[in-house]
């Protein structure tokens, strides 16, 4: 028998510091901001991200991100700050 440990929360991925995939972090900004990530690929077939608005527009729609790295490092922030103010 196979047994699969799942992951934990991307609240707590984040938490330690570890990667989170793209969806984990899409759903870590909504829950935290309202903001989502979209995981899409452009026309060469890289893999892209953008970042879309609570009313689903994205940021920067003629700048896609080349990686998830980068996403978070522009959203990291408000992540820390929503999840500081859960713990206060």
């Amino acid at each position: 028998m196979i047994f699969t440990i799942p992951r934990p929360c991307p609240e707590l991925l984040w938490r330690e510091g570890a990667y989170l995939t793209p969806a984990e972090l899409s759903s870590l900004l909504e829950n935290c901001t309202g903001y989502t990530v979209e995981d899409t690929t452009d026309e060469e077939g890289d893999q892209i991200f953008y970042v879309l608005t609570p009313g689903g527009e994205r940021l920067d729609e003629n700048d896609p991100f080349v990686d998830i790295e980068t996403v978070e490092d522009l959203v990291g922030w408000r992540i820390d700050e929503a999840l500081d103010s859960l713990d206060s």
